[in-house]
């Protein structure tokens, strides 16, 4: 199981057109910490592609946007699309 995941999954499972999260609150999800890189806007912007890292990758799938808000260690996830099938989430 890919570390962003549960992230991915949650995500899905949301009705609402934007969540907000801690970077604890992801953390827990993910199982750990995120890294320093994740204090850095880039960390979040959604690149097209297979070579997008595998966060970016997570909300994406989902059909959302990443909106970080770093000094409070926050992201606001906004709904940007329809989710993308993904193999690794169940239907259930």
């Amino acid at each position: 199981m890919a570390k962003y995941e549960p992230l991915e999954r949650y995500l899905r499972r949301q009705k609402a057109a934007e969540v907000e999260l801690s970077f604890r609150d992801i953390e827990r999800m993910v199982g750990g910490l995120l890294p320093k890189a994740s204090a850095d806007l880039k960390w979040w912007r959604v690149e097209d592609g297979p070579t997008a890292p595998p966060q970016q990758r997570a909300f994406a799938a989902a059909g959302y946007v990443a909106q970080p808000e770093l000094r409070a260690e926050r992201v606001r996830f906004v709904r940007s699309a329809i989710p993308k099938p993904s193999p690794a989430v169940s239907a259930d």
